[in-house]
């Protein structure tokens, strides 16, 4: 089942439709479906879909390619062809192009494999763009890639390519009620959820639950069983995405348990602060699995930039799976989740909840009508008030500050919050002539007399978080 990026797929059909070759560079996560938004957006439409192998070679990868390209080709004599080098090949494609009648789609996946992690094939891509392929007006090139790290600095900011793409596409989770759809709506919002904070919006890791099967069923069978999906995904998902796996563990490890700064990242892990790890800390971000933030009242170059890990099954895996790793894998009845997690897991869904909220704010924003407005969002620890803090400010252009009080209780919000959330509130320094608007984000909203205090200028429970949120099938 296919559901959401109605954006992405606009966005493409728009580029299709215009009566010029277009290039589009598409990168992001591990599972989060960009092979099959490409797929969908080509059913109907004449194309050829090249993969790359996982840490092959050269003359591997390009053996594979004509493979794949004799099976999509009609051509009696590409059989008896030898390709040497990737220049033969793009020859090739360039005599395909040639001929066809209507504008043709090019897609490389895993285009990182398929260039073997250098930069040649994007020169060579380069000169056939600029010689024969833009020239032609008919076809579409989509380079896809899961490495963001090569996908952006190999090939987005590039010199051979610079100026030459028309559309980046940095593929963003699923949003709840995309979620929901994939679930065929089996199960109330309120559970739905739960796998939201669990695993995020990953299509693929949505796909594999069960929704005839309770919540508790799903995940002590995919996470908590020796053959589990979820086992073994923490280092599926390192080892196939970063070069230097193991450096981008170490820290995404430190920053489990509190957001760092760069300095402390450094210090941490015994390394320079330099590019090499601002590299590594902006490639974790830009493959979604950490997300940055510049402390309330600070300018964008301050050094107190935080990072915070943000991905939740990672998040989940090193809090419960890491650790009972062994217990897992020789297990095959006991039910692990209730006797490792349950203890616990009240506590670890009002966290999940908080990061849910700070990852998303760009959704809370439009749900409560400033979105466009909305000029840094942060949370704010007082070290001299240990126990106090404000989970979600929103700084605006329009002069108004957002503080958000996030809850994850079992029923609604009384006004008994309002003495502790003025507390919060008068940690906050304001500059004169700024408006403060409150706003309370929970399970299942205000009660009756919170609301009818009109204390909180906005109120949003889960269900709203589901409406709010645009829905494209």
């Amino acid at each position: 089942m296919f559901v959401g990026r109605g954006h992405e797929l606009s966005d493409l059909d728009s580029l299709y439709k215009l009566k010029n070759s277009n290039l589009v560079v598409l990168y992001g996560r591990r599972r989060i479906g960009k092979s099959s938004l490409i797929e969908r957006f080509c059913d109907g439409k004449r194309y050829l879909k090249f993969e790359g192998l996982e840490k092959a070679h050269t003359p591997e990868q390009i053996s594979f390619f004509k493979s794949s390209l004799e099976k999509q080709v009609k051509d009696p004599f590409l059989k008896n062809m030898t390709f040497t080098n990737w220049i033969e090949i793009l020859e090739y494609l360039t005599l395909i192009i040639e001929k066809s009648k209507n504008k043709l789609i090019i897609f490389f996946d895993e285009f990182q494999w398929m260039a073997a992690g250098q930069s040649k094939l994007v020169s060579l891509i380069k000169l056939n763009w600029d010689n024969d392929w833009k020239k032609s007006k008919k076809v579409m090139l989509i380079l896809c890639g899961s490495v963001a790290s090569f996908m952006i600095k190999k090939v987005i900011h590039s010199n051979a390519l610079y100026g030459r793409i028309d559309k980046e596409i940095c593929l963003q989770h699923l949003n709840p009620g995309e979620v929901n759809k994939l679930l065929s709506s089996k199960r109330n919002l309120l559970e739905t959820f739960k796998y939201i904070l669990l695993l995020g919006g990953i299509p693929r890791y949505i796909e594999v639950i069960d929704p005839n099967k309770s919540f508790d069923q799903n995940i002590n069978q995919l996470f908590f069983r020796k053959d589990s999906i979820f086992l073994n995904e923490y280092q599926k998902i390192f080892y196939s995405q970063f070069k230097e796996h193991r450096n981008y563990e170490k820290i995404v490890r430190y920053l489990a348990t509190n957001p760092h700064t760069l300095q402390e990242v450094a210090q941490h892990l015994d390394i320079q602060s330099g590019g090499g790890l601002k590299t590594y800390l902006e490639n974790l971000e830009k493959a979604l699995f950490i997300t940055s933030y510049t402390p309330f009242g600070k300018g964008s170059n301050t050094k107190l930039k935080k990072y915070k890990l943000t991905d939740e099954y990672v998040r989940f895996y090193l809090k419960y799976i890491h650790k009972n790793k062994k217990i897992i894998k020789q297990n095959t009845q006991v039910n692990l989740f209730d006797k490792l997690v349950k203890q616990n897991w009240n506590a670890w869904l009002g966290f999940s909840f908080e990061n849910f909220c700070f990852k998303n704010s760009n959704w809370l924003a439009e749900k409560m009508g400033f979105a466009d407005q909305v000029k840094n969002t942060c949370p704010l620890f007082v070290r001299e008030k240990k126990g106090f803090q404000i989970d979600l400010i929103f700084e605006r252009f329009d002069n108004t500050i957002t503080v958000c009080e996030i809850k994850y209780l079992n029923d609604q919000i009384t006004p008994k919050i309002i003495p502790e959330f003025e507390k919060k509130l008068s940690l906050l320094a304001v500059k004169k002539g700024i408006t403060i608007e409150k706003a309370l984000i929970s399970q299942f909203g205000a009660d009756k007399p919170l609301q009818e205090s009109g204390y909180f200028h906005h109120n949003l429970c889960i269900s709203d978080l589901f409406n709010s949120l645009s829905d494209y099938a």
